[in-house]
């Protein structure tokens, strides 16, 4: 009889549920032919859907069911997105996102689909983004056509856009597999255009190895390779110094003068004047012009390598195009713009020429030529350019001393360094905390502790914040040499600032403070230890034996028993000998 019962109501709850859902289903079905028909035919639509109080019924599921009715109308199912993304409680998901994409997309509707785009690809990794766009375009019925496979040239660019070229390859590869089952071939999925943009973003991002088997894999799929994939591939192999490489896609017949820039500029960057002045005969042989660039490429190796017979032949060659004038008369012009196109050797070559030869030069360009110098960490050059403008008295925007006392901070200490920064930070030209932390931590491991604690202070003072593990670096030293004051102060100071020290640290400050004795303070650094989650069983072991000394012994006990709580209690030989302090 109660198994009966049981039975007859399991089939009646069964039976309640299927028609629940089927109610809820018919209303659904409803809902959605009713918004559709909505959109679809009338133009106040947003007022009339107010009506239906859609605020929390509005799911990703019933969006998508509308959607593939609205599809036909791309610019009217965008603005219900907005509309609903605005008015209820409706979040897209991964599924929701993916097929507005592929409809904006397909429909020609690029620029309106870039924020759901970047929405998509920002919180999203990339194979969940692959395998949901080819799930809701093996929904449309054009999915094989090139209008909707654009949609994956999009998402390639995106990544490589941002400089995300690991991403960009995941997606290619991705997709190229699974579009295999619907092609004989996957490689025709994308455009010349996509593999020239994932090609340039390795390039961009200095993977040349990378580059060069990406480009491999472009030969070995047959792809038609444009003239912007030899300048992209001319680009790499100039990264590589790889010069017959570059000679070998110019015989190919490539008349391109960014080959022959790009040629004349690895050559001249490497000292190899005979071809690059024979390659820049070549250029004005097919007029393809030597420009302003190329001649700068030649001045700046030139200025490098110190050939005078080359500069003057790069000079000449800029005069007689009308580029600069003989003898020069616009220093600040022409080293200004060296600065901008980072030519330093031939920008700081005309400087120096120009202050030996006592010529007056703006106040901006002595600014331009010290942060460019700092900019490609020639420091010997930028120090030396900096004692001109100290001599000369120049008063400059102080931006120009930022990359400058930097670039500091990145050398091996010494004393000529310590007492320009010195000098910079106290006259209010400040290095960035980072690069302050840096070279204070590399004067302590120098043991150069006399200069470490002065530039501290004087950071301290101007309200430098310190990187912790600088500051650890000064506590542990302060109070090996027993001046708990110091190491007490610049805690106090980082303390303030929310920041903490590792646990290792804090122990040595505990040591120093009991072993003063300075008791209260010792407790009150313990306490901030325990609010950082910092403590550890040598935290403890130190606070006991210094209670313990004092013959604070109810104080011990206690910490005693919360060091076992916790977990943390030492080994065998150590427990044996705190305990003992009990006896």
């Amino acid at each position: 009889m109660q198994k009966s019962n049981l039975l007859i109501k399991s089939l009646s709850n069964n039976t309640t549920k299927r028609t629940q859902n089927w109610r809820t289903q018919i209303k659904h079905t409803h809902l959605i032919s009713q918004i559709s028909s909505i959109l679809l035919q009338r133009h106040n639509w947003p007022s009339l859907l107010q009506t239906l109080n859609l605020k929390s019924t509005l799911t990703p599921s019933l969006f998508l069911q509308i959607l593939s009715t609205t599809k036909t109308q791309p610019q009217i199912s965008l603005d219900f997105f907005k509309w609903a993304i605005k008015n209820t409680s409706f979040q897209p998901d991964l599924s929701v996102q993916c097929r507005m994409t592929h409809l904006l997309i397909g429909s020609g509707l690029g620029n309106p689909s870039k924020p759901i785009l970047n929405s998509l690809l920002q919180n999203n990794p990339p194979a969940q983004i692959v395998q949901s766009l080819f799930k809701s375009g093996e929904k449309d019925a054009v999915f094989s056509t090139s209008k909707s496979l654009i949609v994956f040239d999009c998402v390639l660019g995106w990544y490589c856009e941002k400089g995300l070229c690991f991403q960009a390859l995941e997606v290619f590869n991705l997709t190229r597999d699974l579009i295999k089952t619907e092609y004989s071939d996957g490689n025709q999925l994308f455009s010349v255009g996509s593999y020239n943009t994932v090609l340039n973003a390795l390039q961009e991002n200095n993977e040349v190895k990378l580059g060069l088997c990406f480009y491999a894999v472009m030969i070995r799929h047959g792809v038609l390779i444009d003239r912007f994939t030899w300048r992209i591939v001319a680009k790499i192999f100039s990264k590589e110094g790889k010069v017959d490489a570059m000679l070998r896609i110019i015989d190919m017949g490539m008349d391109d003068p960014l080959m022959y820039d790009l040629l004349i500029e690895c050559c001249s960057e490497m000292g190899m004047f005979k071809v690059a002045l024979h390659m820049f005969d070549e250029m004005s042989k097919r007029k393809l012009n030597p420009g302003f660039n190329t001649c700068v490429s030649v001045l700046n190796g030139a200025c490098r390598f110190k050939n005078d017979e080359v500069i003057k032949f790069a000079m000449d060659s800029m005069a007689e195009k009308g580029y600069i004038s003989i003898p020069l008369t616009e220093h600040d012009s022409l080293v200004r713009k060296l600065c901008d196109m980072k030519k330093t050797y031939a920008a700081h070559t005309l400087f120096k020429k120009a202050c030996d030869m006592q010529i007056l030069l703006e106040n901006e360009t002595y600014g331009f030529m010290l942060r460019t110098l700092s900019m490609e960490a020639r420091v010997k050059n930028a120090i030396e350019t900096y004692h001109i403008i100290e001599r000369k008295e120049v008063q400059m925007n102080p931006i120009f001393y930022v990359d400058f006392v930097n670039v500091l901070c990145n050398e091996d200490p010494s004393k000529e360094l310590y007492s320009l920064l010195i000098d910079m930070i106290s006259r209010g030209f400040k290095p960035s905390p980072f690069a302050l932390s840096k070279y204070i931590t590399s004067q302590c491991k120098k043991r150069r502790w006399k200069e470490a604690e002065e530039l501290a202070d004087l950071a301290l003072q101007e309200s430098i914040l310190l990187e912790a593990s600088c500051c650890g670096s000064l506590v542990k030293h302060y109070c090996k040499s027993a001046r708990i004051d110091l190491a007490i102060n610049l805690h106090d100071q980082i303390e303030k600032k929310e920041l903490t020290l590792d646990s290792r640290t804090y122990n040595a400050l505990l040591s120093g403070l009991l072993g003063a004795p300075r008791i209260k303070e010792a407790e009150r650094i313990f306490d901030y230890m325990r609010i950082k989650n910092l403590l550890t069983t040598e935290s403890f072991v130190i606070m006991i034996n210094g209670f313990c000394h004092e013959n604070e012994l109810k104080k011990a006990m206690k910490l005693h028993d919360e060091m076992l709580e916790m977990g943390l209690k030492p080994s065998a030989k150590m427990y044996k000998r705190l305990i003992s302090n009990f006896r």
